[in-house]
């Protein structure tokens, strides 16, 4: 390591330190509320493990387990301290920009890897979550040190090391559990033997398997980390914009020419047929209006590409911003799509995995509900693009100047 990117290091950790301390005051959303949004609802799941040692569920069969375990962790040497929690979110964004960083120079050279690392450090999504209770903050290493194990690390020992990864990552957000049986083709496509990614399924299936036992157990069904039903109708029904509507259990829903209160159609006692009850709504919705989910599929998209979220402030100067933001983040992103092209040229099996990694991330986000949040896993991936970017035009403009 040079000396620049020692004092580099040096920055970004001061930085991410500083900002976990400074983030209630800095970030105008926690400065109004320190608990918001799944905050609160993470924070009192925490709680209630860390000193009553009750694990109960607060929104549906839908949570999964490993960030509020961490949480708990914290809480029981701390106190009910959710700055003690934002101090862990910036160890493991310093974590995840140390896979980034060691990425970048594996995949291209130092050089690169400095600029991810200074771009991944300044990047306001990356940075931002750090002050938020918000499970992408174990996420986000998991995903970029899962990527670098599929890629770097051989043998048995680096598939079972990687699919325990990818057990965690998908016991931190069940939505990629099915990324291992991706990761496993990949693989299979990769070395052409299958002994590797039968290891690496062997291996995530053994990580999730003592709290797959657990609530299926717990609720007298199968339940493969959680489920996804009533978050599906959340995302997808008449008043859907894209994202999660916070009025949505009071609305009316028309479905099947019948209307009702939410409450109304989710009427199950269970909780597991609760939650089936809601995917067979979402199903039926979608059936009766092709044309309005299609619209509701480019609003989830449009609102996954802005910077800050679908806006229209009656304050000029604040809309202009916003604009000026959503410009700055679709540059970035077109940067960031060319270096991975370029990337993907240059090391097409690492190229390939990264963009069924981002794939697999947008799929989800059409399932269910668009934003910047639902892609952050992804935003590692997209500097390590622009990266890859900046590599390429200086060795053009290089070779220009020869």
């Amino acid at each position: 390591m040079s000396r620049v990117a020692l004092w580099l290091w040096l920055f970004v950790v001061v930085l991410r330190l500083a900002y976990a301390l400074l983030a209630t005051q800095v970030d105008p959303l926690l400065r109004a509320n320190p608990l918001h949004g799944d905050a609160v609802l993470h924070d009192s799941m925490a709680q209630r493990l860390a000193f009553a040692g009750e694990y109960r569920l607060e929104k549906g069969l839908m949570t999964a387990p490993a960030y509020i375990f961490l949480m708990a962790g914290v809480y029981a040497l701390a106190g009910h301290a959710p700055d003690a929690v934002r101090i862990i979110n910036a160890l493991l964004g310093l974590l995840t920009l140390w896979g980034l960083w060691l990425l970048t120079r594996r995949l291209l050279n130092e050089r690169a890897a400095n600029f991810a690392l200074a771009l991944g450090a300044l990047h306001p999504h990356l940075l931002m979550i750090t002050g938020w209770l918000y499970t992408e903050n174990l996420a986000l290493p998991l995903a970029v040190w899962a990527i670098y194990g599929l890629s770097f690390w051989q043998g048995a020992r680096g598939a079972a090391a990687t699919g325990t990864l990818l057990g965690l990552l998908a016991l931190t957000r069940a939505n990629y559990l099915p990324f291992a049986l991706i990761a496993a083709l990949w693989l299979l496509w990769r070395a052409r033997d299958g002994r590797t990614p039968a290891l690496l399924l062997a291996t995530t299936a053994l990580t999730i398997a003592p709290y797959v036992a657990y609530i299926s157990a717990r609720y007298g069904a199968f339940i493969p980390i959680g489920l996804g039903g009533y978050v599906f109708l959340w995302a997808n029904n008449e008043y859907a914009d894209g994202g999660y509507d916070p009025l949505f259990l009071e609305r009316n829903l028309t479905i099947g020419g019948e209307i009702r209160p939410v409450r109304q159609w989710l009427d199950a006692s269970d909780p597991v047929e609760r939650d089936r009850q809601a995917m067979r709504l979402a199903l039926q919705w979608i059936r009766e209006n092709p044309a309005a989910w299609l619209r509701l599929l480019g609003r989830k998209l449009a609102l996954t590409l802005s910077a800050f979220g679908l806006q229209n402030p009656e304050n000029r100067a604040v809309a202009a911003a916003l604009r000026f933001a959503d410009g700055v983040y679709w540059f970035f992103l077109g940067i960031a799509g060319y270096g991975l092209w370029r990337l993907r040229l240059g090391d097409r099996h690492t190229g390939t995995l990264i963009a069924l990694f981002i794939g697999w991330t947008l799929v989800t986000i059409l399932i269910y509900a668009g934003g910047s949040r639902p892609l952050l896993p992804a935003q590692p991936f997209f500097v390590l693009g622009a990266a890859a970017a900046f590599t390429t035009v200086s060795r053009k403009a290089n070779a220009s100047a020869q």
